[in-house]
């Protein structure tokens, strides 16, 4: 059993967004994404495994598949394997909990 707060993971960067990790084991992981105003992630992917995103604080937006949605505080959102993700932050500071998982097949 291990036991983390998401409070010490709120690390915030001028320079770039910030990845903290929180659980990380061989078939999942879990960390938080910090986001400073007007900072953004590129368009990537996870290849083999579903994401679960919840925004924790703040809003923006999410590019999925080349869809715009809107997110702010308390929204969640799902990504099946191989699903493309961006993100552009809104002019506040925003944290996003992920949960990716590997797609066992």
């Amino acid at each position: 059993m291990e036991k983390h707060t998401i409070t010490s993971a709120r690390t915030f960067d001028e320079a770039r967004f910030t990845k903290v990790d929180i659980f990380k084991s061989r078939n999942s992981s879990m960390f938080l994404l910090n986001f400073t105003g007007g900072q953004t992630m590129k368009s990537h992917g996870h290849p083999g495994k579903e994401l679960y995103l919840h925004v924790l604080s703040g809003k923006g937006e999410f590019i999925i598949e080349d869809e715009r949605i809107q997110v702010t505080e308390d929204d969640v959102i799902h990504l099946e394997k191989d699903e493309m993700i961006g993100f552009e932050n809104g002019d506040g500071n925003t944290s996003i909990y992920v949960t990716m998982n590997k797609i066992q097949e």
